[in-house]
């Protein structure tokens, strides 16, 4: 498997100008960034030396999902009788990394302040470092400068490389099967629930082999009608309400693929638009494609939010316009770099991936949301997944 070199290449760099000799990362994402293997449990750690290859301990039933190319790999025990204390293999392997690394006096960065944090495959039980973790580490690196390494790895993975927005192109490829099934097999009588498993039974069943694509995992969230639809400013559960003749249906989806994640919106009517639909949905689209044209190098975060709102507040649309415009998308489902919003200072830089996702919720109507991931290119916008088209 090819190695991002350009991607270990600018952590390094960032470690450098930051000073530090190493890092001890334990959240999926991060472990993803540095080895490319999207931890299934939890359990893993990776640990990024200032030169030289990160070195990755695993459980070793995880063993073959590593690639040996990309870091150092080190399989321990887990979960069986013979495996023994989790926290003593843990006590081992970091005392021999820091041996090897040569960490005594030196600075270690860590992650101290992840509130929000991207799930293992295993999602359904995560994993979530703490005070027995923060107290190893302690003991550990008693000798060294342990330093909070939040902001650097938020701010390093912000710039995606050519591998990763080709992976982010993956899974939003992989996300599509999902929409496009939603938008062949929507019909009046099927529930919310009944859409939204639609949607991510596709994506499970025909995503894992795409593309070498291997761990693939899907969540939608479906809302319809001119209440359930207007819910979409938020994420809420899909319900067992059921679609009715004419509802606008809204599909929200989070799909992730060997740890690389897509964010979707798509809108489509049970039967078909009304002239109304049609006006308010084209308004969106138009916004949409509007704030994503702003996806240029040396715009400021809010020029894209502005770009849309411009649109819809000429439509006569703008007062139900009520959220944000994008957010990053990388390695977690919602990424802090950059915000798309009113008021946001930061300037676009190439490589750097959002959501573009205006929308209006209308009381009496409902809601219609249009979103895509686009990365900013060096020739401007590149759409990461499938531009919609005018109704």
């Amino acid at each position: 498997m090819k190695v991002d070199t350009p991607r270990l290449e600018r952590l390094r760099e960032k470690m450098k100008e930051a000073g530090l000799d190493a890092l001890v990362c334990r959240l999926p994402e991060n472990v993803v960034y540095m080895t490319d293997y999207w931890p299934h449990h939890g359990f893993s750690v990776a640990v990024m030396p200032k030169d030289g290859k990160p070195l990755l301990f695993l459980p070793e039933i995880e063993e073959e999902y590593a690639d040996p190319d990309w870091a150092e790999v080190t399989p321990f025990g887990w979960g069986l009788l013979k495996d023994g204390d989790l926290y003593e293999n843990y006590r081992r392997l970091l005392g021999q990394a820091h041996a090897k690394l040569g960490l005594k006096g030196a600075s270690v960065g860590v992650e101290k302040s992840f509130e929000v944090v991207g799930p293992t495959y295993r999602a359904a039980e995560p994993v979530v470092p703490a005070a027995p973790w923060s107290g190893l580490l302690d003991e550990v690196f008693a000798d060294a400068n342990q330093i909070d390494a939040t902001d650097l790895l938020q701010t390093t993975r912000a710039i995606k490389t050519d591998y990763e927005l080709e992976k982010l192109r993956i899974a939003n490829e992989i996300a599509e099967m999902g929409m496009n099934e939603f938008l062949a097999k929507l019909e009046p009588g099927m529930t919310e629930a009944q859409v939204g498993a639609l949607v991510e039974y596709r994506i499970r069943a025909d995503g894992p082999g795409y593309r070498e694509a291997r761990l693939v995992r899907a969540l939608a969230e479906v809302g319809a009608g001119p209440i359930g639809s207007t819910k979409g400013t938020l994420l809420v559960p899909s319900t067992q309400r059921v679609v009715n003749e004419g509802d606008i249906v809204m599909t929200e989806l989070a799909t992730v693929v060997d740890g690389y994640w897509s964010d979707l919106t798509y809108v489509s009517v049970a039967g078909q638009p009304n002239d109304r639909q049609r006006e308010v949905y084209n308004k969106v689209l138009e916004a949409q494609q509007a704030a994503a044209q702003q996806m240029r190098a040396g715009v400021s975060f809010s020029g894209p939010d502005s770009a849309a709102r411009q649109v819809l507040d000429e439509a006569g649309l703008g007062e139900y316009f009520v959220h944000i415009t994008g957010h990053g998308v990388g390695l977690r489902y919602h990424e802090f770099i950059p915000f798309l919003m009113p008021g946001a200072t930061g300037t676009l830089e190439v490589g750097m991936v959002s959501s573009v996702e205006p929308g209006v919720y209308i009381p009496d109507f409902g809601g219609i949301r249009i979103e895509d991931c686009v990365a900013v290119g060096a020739d401007g916008p590149i759409f990461l997944s499938t531009p919609r088209k005018p109704w």
